[in-house]
């Protein structure tokens, strides 16, 4: 796929007499690496039975091509991540090993806040982002999260960042993201929901133990949305293939019923990581199945990093990540997340899922709803705005450009400057070498 982006990117470039690089930063360039993908996925480019339907016409025209991508759209991503770079000063920090060869090692700040920034609301067309931190505040802890979110809304003159609360509940008593730092995330560091991680120590959302004492600090001080990284044990926690599954939905859904619990990732498990072979998002789905209509409802599923795995995968098969997951939960339960800055700048991912559809014979065969604009501009943003108290008054095409919005059209709109940076690993043995398996 990288070959015959780099021979067809060259070829346009040379016809508009740009750089690579140039050509690469128009939405062009954008829907002609997308074409790859359906080239290399052996997908038809358009017609009913293409998931990610492209004209030729739009890798070669930029009109053309802005017709279709640059459709502004209300976007709330609930999974942002940066690193606190003051935590690891010079080489050291880069335990995350985030492609070395791009120059994490000489320069940690890629991974830090301001790039943050810039990646995110100056080189995405993202309206709204939640930071997330990690269960033991390494490598961005709550205070830091607040900072970023601040310095983002101070940049902005608006709200377009909020943050998380983090709890471990098996942290100790006075730690940064014990069960007893809750109050202060959220009555001095105003986060919005709870967010853990129950591959951080082994432990399920319906131990009554372990789990239900943070609930209850949750549901005291108001919080009503618990988020909890399930799925993806290989990619981020190494041994928590039992943990990171959903199976503990069903009871502590059925015991806390004013709080809402969304599955990030989508409870997805890449092949041969699930213990009994539920690959893909079989299990969540099964477990939704069993539960109760009524408890369904309170059931969310976040896409940050499934929707990218499988979008790589080929385009077909992001159409049925997406489609079960609508049949499953509706298309008012599913959310829109990025798991970026890991992946870069998000707008990939945004420009991917405009142009992505659930072909007619999918819906069919497989009982998938239309992927239509409205449901789009659901998983985009509505849901999220719903559910974190968002004014839908937010919309920015209802409003004044913002500050960071007037830097972007500046530099000449979310395109003109993006790094095209690759932050993770692009081959198999890069990957493996994360966990020193290479």
């Amino acid at each position: 796929m990288e070959e015959r982006i780099v021979e067809e990117t060259t070829a346009q470039a040379k016809r508009h007499g740009m750089t690579r690089a140039e050509f690469l930063r128009t939405a062009a360039g954008t829907l002609t690496a997308l074409w790859v993908l359906n080239e290399v996925s052996g997908l038809p480019q358009s017609g009913e039975a293409a998931p990610l339907p492209i004209r030729r016409v739009q890798c070669e025209d930029e009109d053309a091509a802005r017709e279709v991508l640059d459709r502004r759209m209300f976007i709330v991503d609930v999974q942002l991540h940066h690193a606190d770079t003051t935590m690891f000063p010079g080489t050291g920090f880069c335990f995350l090993r985030f492609l070395d060869t791009q120059g994490c090692q000489q320069n940690p700040e890629i991974l830090g806040q301001l790039n943050f920034v810039e990646e995110t609301f100056v080189d995405s067309e993202t309206t709204i982002g939640v930071i997330s931190g990690l269960p033991n505040g390494v490598p961005l802890g709550p205070e830091v999260m607040a900072q970023t979110r601040d310095l983002v809304n101070q940049l902005a003159a608006s709200e377009r960042c909020l943050s998380q609360v983090i709890i471990d509940p098996k942290a100790p008593s006075g730690s940064p993201t014990a069960i007893d730092s809750m109050e202060h995330q959220v009555k001095d560091l105003g986060g919005r929901a709870l967010k853990c991680y129950t591959y951080s120590g082994n432990w399920f959302l319906d131990d009554e133990q372990v789990s239900y004492p943070m609930l209850e600090e949750a549901q005291r001080l108001g919080l009503r949305l618990i988020n909890v990284h399930k799925g993806l044990p290989a990619l981020f926690a190494p041994g928590s293939e039992q943990s990171v599954r959903t199976i503990d939905f069903p009871k502590v859904v059925a015991d806390w019923p004013r709080l809402r619990f969304c599955a990030y990732h989508s409870g997805y498990f890449q092949s041969g990581d699930h213990p009994e072979g539920l690959d893909g998002i079989t299990e969540l789905l099964q477990v939704i199945e069993s539960m109760p209509r009524h408890h369904r409802r309170r059931v969310y599923a976040e896409i940050g990093s499934s929707f990218a795995l499988t979008l790589l995968q080929g385009p077909d098969q992001a159409a049925h990540f997406i489609g079960q997951l609508l049949r499953a939960l509706g298309p008012s339960n599913v959310l829109w997340g990025t798991d970026s800055i890991w992946w870069g700048s998000p707008q990939w991912l945004i420009d991917a899922f405009k142009m992505l559809e659930i072909p007619p014979a999918m819906q069919e065969q497989l009982g998938y709803s239309a992927l239509t604009d409205s449901i789009k501009r659901r998983i985009l943003g509505g849901n999220a705005a719903r559910l974190y108290r968002i004014s839908r008054g937010r919309k920015r095409c209802s409003l004044p450009a913002d500050l960071l919005e007037q830097v972007q059209q500046e530099q000449g709109g979310v395109r003109a400057d993006r790094s095209l940076r690759v932050y993770g690993a692009r081959t198999r043995r890069e990957f493996l070498s994360i966990f020193g398996r290479a």
